[in-house]
Order: C-alpha cells, then structure tokens, then sequence
C-alpha cells in the first residue's frame, strides 16, 4: 500500500513539474521585481507616517498657542457663551481677569429684548479708556436665560496710551440683547447659582 501511495505521488510531481526549469533570467527579474515591490510599499508607508505625524504635530502646536485676539467686541454678535480670553480694542489687547457679580437688569423701553445690565466698576487706572467689562449670554431658552459679566484688564506689555474719557462713577451699564422678547422669562446671573435678577 505504502508503495501505491508513493508512485502515486511520483506521477503527480512529474506531471506538475515541467521538463526544464525556468531560464535564471526569468527568476532573477520576477526576484528583483518583489523586492522593489516591497522597498516602494515600504517607502510610502515611511512617507505616509511621516505626513501624518508633521500634521498632528502641527496641530498640536496650534493648540497650544494661544488663539488670535477676537476683535473689539460688537454687540450681537460676541456676547453669546462663554468670554473670550482676550480681544483687541483697536490695537490694545484686553485679557479676561474674572467673573464679577451682576447687580441688577432691566428691560430697555421700547426694545422688547434688550436688557441693561449694572455691574461694579473695578476704580483701576484706564477704566474710561478701554471697555473693561463684558456680558454674556450663557444659555437661554423659553423660560429664562443665563448671563454673566465679566471685567478685563489692559495686557502688561501693552503701552498706556490712548484718550482716556474722564473717570467715571457708579455701575457700569452695558445693553444686551437677546435677541428674543425678555417676556416672562426669568433672568439669572452669574455661571453658577439661580440668583434670579428679573421676573
């Protein structure tokens, strides 16, 4: 039996193997073309990380720096979610220095959206020159809306300069519109709490 199965396998391998084998020409340009194959699939491979890894990287460092000042703030248009961490008004740069307290809202006659928000003056140096303090809406919906206010200080190597209007006095006013009727909705101040300023 053992046999049987060897002169089968005998036949097989003569009928599958042909009578010459293949010139060493053919051999050698089939061997050259995979390993080029293989270094040109290994160098896009190589050039392929390295892309990926210069865009990354670039968007990383993006990240961390800081973003480009948003111009001086226009009301409508800036004052919805949170602060931005600084802006330019004109060519000074204003960075965000704190959340401060909002002391009272009032509707604006005549301008069913429209709020007028007090907040305490800081008394700083400059406090006429420059727009030192900024509201926000937060969120808002059908039945209340969310705001905060927020001062600003002059950047440290921003050089004093610019026409400063006399000092002024009591609560800082500033309108903001929400863009939709005040109605019943209740006012809240502050990012967090339910300190309820109207309605």
């Amino acid at each position: 039996m053992a046999e049987l199965r060897t002169e089968l396998l005998v036949e097989y391998v003569d009928e599958q193997t042909p009578e010459q084998a293949p010139p060493f020409a053919g051999v050698e340009r089939g061997s050259r073309r995979r390993k080029r194959q293989r270094n040109l699939l290994a160098v896009a491979t190589v050039v392929a990380v390295a892309t990926v890894a210069t865009v990354v990287t670039q968007d990383v460092q993006r990240g961390a720096e800081p973003a480009a000042p948003a111009g001086t703030p226009t009301l409508g248009v800036l004052d919805d979610g949170p602060p931005p961490a600084q802006f330019k008004f004109g060519n000074t740069l204003m960075l965000l220095q704190k959340e401060i307290p909002v002391t009272a809202v009032r509707p604006v006659p005549g301008s069913p959206s429209v709020l007028q928000v007090e907040a305490p003056r800081s008394g700083g140096p400059g406090e006429g020159c420059y727009p030192h303090t900024m509201v926000r809406i937060l969120d808002q919906d059908a039945t209340k809306a969310r705001i905060a206010a927020y001062r600003y200080v002059v950047a440290p190597d921003e050089p004093d300069g610019g026409e400063c209007s006399k000092a002024q006095t009591g609560p800082v006013k500033v309108e903001l519109d929400l863009r939709t009727a005040i109605g019943t909705r209740r006012i809240i101040a502050g990012t967090t709490g339910d300190r309820v300023l109207l309605n």
